[in-house]
């Protein structure tokens, strides 16, 4: 709901009527955090440990906003940058000032065509979310280790051809949601699987931002520096509107997927990653969305989505978002017993059957605090190691061919492990993420099924899955050999 009004139209009646939640009465609780630090600070420190026989040689496509914080990243890593590519000349101007001296490529497909020649051990990709797929296709039909930012792909569809891409490739792959390795998720994580406020119910995601309503007008020609026909990729060719590029692009369907899909990936992983959740036990699930009034052309300005997943013998399980300025109700009712704004300072609230524990990307906080002090502290509940930086997770699989279960060489890593957040996982969380968004848009409410893909509840739903596409553009064996 909105902050401090109570719902009043009759969709969002409906919308909690066909989920309904009983809230437990609980007592004024009062605060009882741990680790309590700035949400963005640096990740985890990498481990000290012997130095590779050589660095991994990398190219990054696409240098501005996600992509110069990738680049230092990189660097952090210890990777070499050997090749840069972007479609606007600012953006490598700006990369290469930094002090790289690579080989610079306007267009991706020509930068991967050369992989041989470049000597490349892997591809970053940090384009606008319509072109994650393509890219990332042609790293893994070349069997070229890929890195790319969130949400891995742009529709379903692209998500579960990656998935088939990836398994079939076995190389050290990775999608960009960098709070995965730091150790507050961790804690969270062997929290919930301990036990520390009982069964999960629910759990509430949320965030306090909005990508919203792209608009069709005003048209202008597209920044001198900027090649508008690559930077389309694979979208049908369009005007370009004022002020899509940099980062606006995420307010249109057509390039993005709204706020859900920018932030979801980074916090709906939390309870995916508690809870275990896979194909198997998500099964057929139903998603039910509200919002303000479905354009084609632009992202919403606010979305609450429900994923009902069931459970043998129980109640289902419910996953919810709020995003623009709706509030979780659950939230906003224990914070104005406790006269905190939960909503304001966490992310994710779950709901167990003995209590309640709230999360951010930097501390958690279990409610009522008789239960947070009677369980084992965090470092005595689980085992979940910390990680030696999400970048260098990816760096040092490459750099270890017992990663992907190749044969070992003189040059193996003892200490490199699979990237936590590799495709074939990181590809069924951005399925979840982008079922709400299919749900929103086919009218409110669909079933989709995580084993084969396939969604009902909804005429339009099925044509959501997949987006339109150029020719020459599509992930088909085809259209990929053919741009290698």
């Amino acid at each position: 709901m909105k902050k401090h009004d109570a719902p009043d139209l009759a969709t969002r009646r409906t919308f909690l009527a066909a989920m309904p939640m009983a809230l437990a009465t609980v007592p004024v609780f009062t605060m009882l955090s741990h680790g309590a630090q700035d949400a963005y600070a640096p990740q985890t420190p990498l481990q000290p440990a012997a130095p590779p026989m050589r660095k991994a040689r990398i190219a990054l496509i696409g240098c501005a906003g996600r992509g110069a914080d990738n680049l230092g990243d990189l660097l952090a890593a210890g990777a070499e940058i050997v090749a840069l590519c972007d479609v606007s000349k600012s953006a490598l101007d700006a990369a290469t000032a930094r002090g790289i001296q690579a080989p610079t490529f306007t267009d991706f497909r020509e930068l991967i065509r050369r992989r041989v020649e470049l000597r490349l051990d892997g591809v970053l990709v940090s384009t606008p979310d319509h072109t994650h797929a393509f890219a990332t296709a042609m790293c893994l039909r070349a069997r070229l280790p890929v890195y790319c930012e969130k949400p891995l792909t742009h529709t379903l569809a692209e998500a579960r051809r990656i998935r088939e891409l990836a398994e079939s490739a076995r190389v050290p792959t990775q999608m960009g949601t960098q709070i995965h390795a730091t150790d507050n998720y961790r804690r969270v994580v062997e929290l919930i699987r301990g036990g520390a406020i009982g069964r999960i119910t629910s759990c509430d995601c949320w965030v306090n931002k909005s990508w919203c309503c792209g608009a069709s007008t005003p048209v202008i020609s597209p920044p001198a520096d900027l090649n508008w026909e690559l930077w389309q990729g694979p979208a049908p060719s369009a005007d370009y509107i004022e002020g899509l590029t940099p980062a606006n692009w995420r307010k249109y369907w057509k390039y993005g997927t709204g706020t859900l899909g920018d932030m979801g990936c980074h916090i709906i992983d939390l309870p995916f990653w508690a809870l275990r959740l896979n194909p198997l036990n998500l099964g057929k699930v139903e998603v039910f969305a509200d919002g303000p009034p479905k354009d084609e052309v632009g992202c919403p300005a606010w979305l609450e989505v429900s994923w009902a997943i069931a459970q043998a013998n129980q109640d289902p399980l419910v996953i919810r978002w709020f995003d623009g300025e709706r509030i979780s109700p659950t939230a906003q009712e224990i914070g104005a017993k406790d006269k905190q704004d939960y909503h304001g300072r966490f992310n994710v609230m779950f709901q167990g059957t003995d209590g309640f524990l709230l999360a951010n990307y930097g501390e958690y906080l279990i409610l009522p605090p008789a239960l947070a002090s009677s369980r084992p502290a965090p470092s005595t509940v689980g085992t979940l190691a910390a990680s030696v930086g999400h970048h260098r997770e990816w760096i040092d699989a490459i750099l270890d061919p017992n990663a992907t279960g190749a044969a070992t060489d003189a040059s193996r890593i003892e200490r490199a492990q699979r990237p936590m957040c590799h495709f074939e996982k990181s590809t069924l969380l951005t399925e979840f993420v982008l079922a709400g968004t299919v749900a929103y848009r086919a009218g409110g409410r669909v079933s989709y099924d995580f084993r084969t893909g396939g969604v009902s509840g909804a005429p339009t739903a099925e044509a959501l899955l997949a987006g339109p596409t150029r020719a020459g553009w599509s992930l088909s064996d085809a259209d990929l050999d053919a741009a290698l």
